[in-house]
């Protein structure tokens, strides 16, 4: 089946090449099970065979939306999703008079940037937000049909953190004020090797122990949950001169409170633990882990203001983020034993 070069190819277009009707089409599009197998198997060749991409949104004017905004965000099995960032996100839009939908985009740069074209095109929606990279493709001041589409990358495609979020400064007051408190043997514990967040805050901890003159121990590294935290502490030797386990994130601290508790090591007595990322369950967590807080809200306020102000035509709000991450003091801290 031949097409004008460059015309996408439509929905009936598909019908045609698979011999059914494109009332067929539609509903093996929309996951219609009761399609039978035949129909199914030759609308998935005309599928490949045309390259044709279903329009997740509906283009007909009848239904046909103004005030919505479009975030594109890395489709993953990542255990935490950014609920506090999307929310922020939302409220911001909300304010302005806007509507929000999220779209959770499966693969790369490549794949959110067809996704976020497609919304553009579709006439469906005022502006398209991507809290991840695009390719090439788009750029600063990129409007087709006259519909922004931003980027500001805070997330890569595994939904970890990037860019603003990467900041580990926080690890090099951990480590001081562990310091004034009289400690001298320190031990890390972290996430998996290769995971940005936790490669960055190994390394910021690392050149704060050694820039004080003070002695690290060793890292493990595992999952990010309290599995690996709890193996850390079972493993170090009875005599062990640590009294300081500062770790990559909460749920990591949590496994080393366990380990020390059946150890019989006293926190803070014993060993002083801090935790990144401030869980809510971490503050009732006995003795109180200290953690890191980290400003979600404002980046993800930031983030969709930047897509209003270019739909209003002012220019990009301008965030502070020197303070997106405080460290706050709970009682699983106190002096050297």
């Amino acid at each position: 089946m031949s097409m004008a070069p460059g015309r996408r190819p439509t929905l009936k277009d598909v019908a045609r090449l698979a011999e059914v009707s494109h009332q067929t089409v539609s509903r093996f599009v929309s996951g219609d099970p009761a399609i039978r197998q035949a129909n199914r198997d030759r609308i998935q060749a005309a599928i490949d065979e045309l390259g044709y991409r279903p329009n997740i949104v509906a283009r007909s004017m009848r239904m046909r939306r103004k005030g919505l905004l479009s975030v594109v965000a890395p489709a993953t099995t990542a255990p935490h999703t950014p609920a506090k960032m999307m929310s922020a996100t939302t409220a911001e839009a909300h304010a302005f008079g806007y509507e929000v939908e999220v779209v959770h985009v499966a693969g790369g740069a490549s794949a959110r940037t067809n996704r976020a074209l497609e919304l553009a095109d579709s006439g469906w929606v005022e502006g398209v937000l991507s809290l991840a990279t695009f390719d090439e493709r788009v750029g600063p001041g990129t409007r087709p049909g006259g519909v922004p589409i931003i980027e500001f990358a805070v997330y890569d495609d595994q939904l970890h953190g990037a860019g603003i979020m990467l900041d580990a400064s926080p690890m090099i007051e951990i480590v001081g004020r562990l310091a004034e408190l009289g400690h001298r043997d320190f031990f890390h514990v972290g996430g998996p090797v290769g995971h940005p967040a936790s490669d960055e805050r190994f390394a910021v901890y690392d050149r704060a122990v050694s820039a004080r003159g003070l002695t690290s121990h060793g890292s493990a590294r595992g999952p990010f949950d309290g599995s690996t935290g709890v193996e850390a502490i079972e493993a170090l030797p009875i005599d062990s001169p640590v009294t300081a386990v500062v770790c990559a994130n909460d749920e990591l601290a949590a496994g080393v409170l366990l380990g020390a508790s059946r150890r019989g090591w006293s926190v803070p007595g014993r060993l002083s633990v801090t935790g990144w990322d401030n869980r809510q369950v971490g503050k009732y967590m006995p003795p109180g882990l200290t953690t890191v807080i980290v400003d979600h809200e404002t980046v993800g306020r930031t983030a969709m203001g930047t897509l209003i102000a270019a739909l209003r035509g002012e220019p990009a709000p301008v965030a502070d983020f020197r303070e997106l991450n405080t460290v706050v003091w709970r009682g699983s801290v106190g002096p050297r034993p």
